[in-house]
């Protein structure tokens, strides 16, 4: 079996815990990952040292959620969060606990865990507590909540959400229980932050096993997330999900296919409801308002194209379609790379003249200058080759005679 290869300082802080008599363990993710032959990316550590304790121990900290027992310990110019074992009180918004209580006894902080591959300790002399058979459940790929699923959905609604998450990103079952508990629960996602649900419905639908993206909605999950966008999805399902395996994991692109068979003002209202960033929700919903326009592939169509909507605009459209099987988005796609490669004015900033240049010749200021600025803009979509200040101030003198 795979072992973890502790990172020097993860290593440095787990023994510093011991010397000063101490559990030390890394516990969760990295655990599972190591497992499984993957690298982790984060070192999450749990001990039996509270958190003035470790503050004690370490002098560089910083109190990161010492409420929640965690303390953040910088080295070498790093930052190693550790967290006290705990045992958490009740859930009174199926998101946080009501109070929180420190342990000394590591398979109690255990018990509070999600699933039981997420909840295996690691430490170099003892090597892994494994009180929940998460060891196996990785092996055979399986999915299964600690001790009473439902109970654990329950305290933290969002569980069920990684429980798919998880399912799609590492190609895993969810275990049967685990998946009726899902069921049973399932309108208690409706009590979670459009934040944390926008996060894990990303990383879900741009996840490596799609033939596993259903279990979204036949647990009932993406109906109480949005009860239109479920019917959208499960009547073109299969077309979404090969859509979505053909395209690159970018989140515009992946909601554009995941939203595009619903009613324009709808799919935006989805895309508000989950509070993207501004940035986002502008490139989404112009892709979205174009994916029914016919592809033109001819240079001046696509440069047309791009002034219209943007490059990025563009590009992320045609991939879109690419993906959904329209041919002449790969000829499209080539096209606009050469444009952009080209430099080819698609904007009246990218214009040879401007217009002070406009008013120097006679043009009067204010809205003459935009139209002419326009139209002169139209003519190099057409003939690159046109954009030179020469050429554009004797058409500009044209258009005043």
């Amino acid at each position: 079996m795979n072992k973890p290869i502790l990172p020097r300082d993860v290593a440095w802080i787990l023994k510093k815990l011991n010397e000063n008599g101490f559990e030390g363990y890394i516990v969760g993710g990295c655990v599972r990952d190591a497992i499984m032959g993957i690298e982790p990316h984060d070192w999450d550590m749990t001990t039996s040292a509270t958190p003035q304790e470790i503050k004690r121990i370490f002098s560089h900290t910083v109190d990161t959620g010492i409420k929640h027992g965690t303390v953040t310990v910088v080295l070498n110019g790093e930052n190693y969060e550790i967290t006290t074992y705990r045992v958490e009180g009740d859930y009174q918004d199926c998101r946080h606990p009501s109070h929180v209580s420190f342990t000394r006894d590591l398979h109690e902080d255990l018990l509070r865990r999600d699933f039981t591959m997420n909840a295996i300790a690691y430490c170099q002399s003892e090597g892994y507590v494994d009180i929940f058979g998460g060891i196996s459940d990785i092996n055979e790929r399986v999915i299964r909540g600690v001790g009473d699923a439902s109970e654990r959905f329950r305290e933290d609604a969002l569980r069920m959400l990684r429980a798919v998450r998880f399912s799609v990103q590492l190609n895993f079952d969810i275990e049967e229980k685990t998946k009726e508990a899902l069921k049973e629960n399932a309108e208690l996602i409706e009590k979670i932050s459009a934040e944390r649900i926008r996060e894990e419905l990303t990383k879900t639908i741009t996840g490596n096993a799609l033939n596993r993206l259903p279990v979204l909605w036949e647990t009932g999950l993406l109906k109480h997330i949005s009860l239109e966008l479920c019917n959208s999805v499960e009547k073109n399902s299969e077309d979404i999900i090969y859509q979505l395996k053909g395209i690159e994991k970018n989140t515009v692109m992946a909601y554009a296919v995941f939203l595009q068979f619903m009613d324009i003002p709808k799919a935006k209202n989805v895309l508000q409801s989950l509070k993207f960033d501004t940035k986002t929700m502008r490139l989404a919903k112009t892709v979205l308002n174009n994916m029914k326009v016919e592809i033109e592939t001819s240079s001046a169509q696509v440069r047309k194209f791009a002034a219209r909507i943007g490059t990025e605009a563009l590009e992320t459209l045609y991939k879109v379609k690419l993906a959904g099987g329209e041919n002449a988005a790969e000829k499209a796609l080539e096209t606009l790379k050469r444009v952009i490669e080209d430099g080819d004015c698609i904007s009246v900033k990218g214009l040879a003249l401007s217009g002070e240049d406009l008013m120097g010749i006679g043009v009067e200021k204010g809205k003459a200058i935009g139209n002419i600025l326009n139209e002169l803009l139209e003519m190099v979509l057409e003939n690159p080759k046109m954009n030179n200040k020469e050429t554009l101030l004797k058409t500009a003198r044209d258009k005043l005679i």
